[in-house]
């Protein structure tokens, strides 16, 4: 049986042709691109919400499934560090013909982001970070259960046989602290996201590709300490994997922000608290 969430969602995006890929992409209203980058476990479809948000404000609302997630093909051959990854971000956002955009970042999905910004920072509009590990990258551990797909044999089993219930159960303990927003339907989205064609295969990798050095570390931070745009971080005060204490208040730091926008959410805060989100990303973009 399909996933009735799964077939909206791919209803309501299209698939771009990135250097002999497919890429899916939530591609939603006109005006200024906002661009917006996911990590794991998670697609295009954590943005769903926040898309049509920056739409009705007047933006072009963007999310995309990186390579070996979500809709997006999962070649097998591919090489799913962040370093490439980020090559291949670049030539989607170049094959969409974005001149210049605001971007989203959340998870793992900054480091990614932040190689893209490396390369092209004239074109960076202004940049909203959310519950990332960027500061203290260098010292990053996976946490409890992320650290388990590391492990050859327990990995692939868990990713090959992720399932509503489960997923249900991750994410109201790690996710979102609303867990109404996160039904059976939704996690079995989330599920089918990861696993797509391939049992999984393709998420293990990238889980097994975090270039956490303190060369990458130095990368990111300089390239979004050198924007001259407005820049914001939001996080979500529960969350348990990437704290502020650990991780936002040093970033705050590193790129002298004044403050730390804190909301009551756990690491998935786009699922429940995508008002605020949306209205903040909106806010700076028109700063």
């Amino acid at each position: 049986m399909k996933s009735i969430e799964v077939m909206n969602h791919l209803a309501t995006g299209k698939f771009v042709h990135v250097d002999g890929t497919n890429a899916f992409v939530y591609d939603q209203g006109s005006g200024e691109p906002v661009v917006c980058f996911h990590g794991v476990p998670a697609s295009s479809y954590l943005y769903r919400n926040i898309v049509t948000g920056l739409a009705i404000k007047g933006f072009r609302g963007i999310a995309f499934d990186l390579l070996g997630t979500g809709l997006s093909e999962r070649p097998e051959n591919f090489d799913y560090t962040w370093t490439n990854l980020g090559k291949w971000s670049l030539k989607l956002i170049d094959n969409l013909r974005l001149k210049k955009f605001h971007i989203v970042l959340h998870d793992i999905g900054a480091p990614i982001g932040c190689e893209v910004i490396a390369k092209i920072p004239d074109r960076i509009l202004s940049v909203t970070i959310m519950n990332a590990p960027l500061a203290n990258l260098h010292r990053f551990k996976k946490p409890f259960p992320m650290f388990l797909y590391e492990k050859k044999g327990v990995g692939e089993l868990l990713a090959n046989s992720s399932n509503a219930i489960g997923f249900k159960k991750l994410m109201h303990l790690k996710g979102v602290v609303d867990r109404d927003k996160i039904g059976f339907n939704e996690a079995r989205a989330y599920a089918k996201f990861l696993r797509g064609n391939n049992q999984g295969r393709s998420f293990i990798k990238i889980m097994r590709g975090f270039e956490t050095t303190m060369k990458k570390e130095v990368l990111y931070i300089n390239a979004l300490k050198n924007l001259n745009v407005p820049k914001q971080i939001i996080w979500g005060t529960e969350d348990r994997g990437l704290t502020i204490e650990e991780n936002a208040e040093p970033l705050r730091n590193a790129l002298g922000l004044e403050k730390i926008i804190k909301l009551n959410g756990k690491h998935f805060l786009q699922e429940d608290r995508y008002v605020e989100i949306t209205e903040l990303i909106s806010m700076l973009a028109k700063t």
